[in-house]
């Protein structure tokens, strides 16, 4: 029993983690950076690189359950042309992270599932052991 309720905590903390990752590069998506190697007219509009999106890898552990790791997407950013773009080089383009919205959406739905998974888990767990106790009395 302790067992399933570690397992499934584990997994509840992964899906939070999976969540707030997937998340986090949704809202940074769209900052940009100047390409490496681009000269500078401004430091205070120069950003040293583009964010670096992460993924989530799910580890097994030993005992039950997993751990969350969370990884570089590589690579991590995209030079396209935004003239427009306040930090942009000479020549017009930006560092953008690489970031797809599509996957990151499914990543959240993953989330989503997991969790409710592991909640049913841990609620069937409480009701065993409320059925074990009814017994015992």
């Amino acid at each position: 029993m302790i067992n399933g309720i570690s397992t499934s905590l584990s997994g509840l903390l992964a899906a939070s983690t999976r969540a707030s990752t997937a998340a986090n590069n949704i809202v940074n998506a769209f900052n940009t950076a100047r390409p490496a190697g681009g000269e500078t007219s401004t430091a205070a509009i120069h950003t040293a690189r583009a964010y670096t999106p992460q993924r989530v890898i799910n580890t097994p552990q030993k005992n039950g359950g997993v751990i969350a790791n969370k990884v570089p997407v590589n690579p991590s950013s995209l030079t396209v042309f935004n003239p427009n773009d306040p930090v942009a080089n000479e020549r017009g383009f930006v560092d953008v992270p690489n970031v797809d919205h599509a996957v990151e959406f499914s990543e959240l739905i993953k989330a989503k599932h997991a969790y409710k998974a592991n909640a049913a888990v841990l609620r069937t767990l409480a009701e065993i052991e409320d059925s074990a106790l009814d017994i015992i009395r």
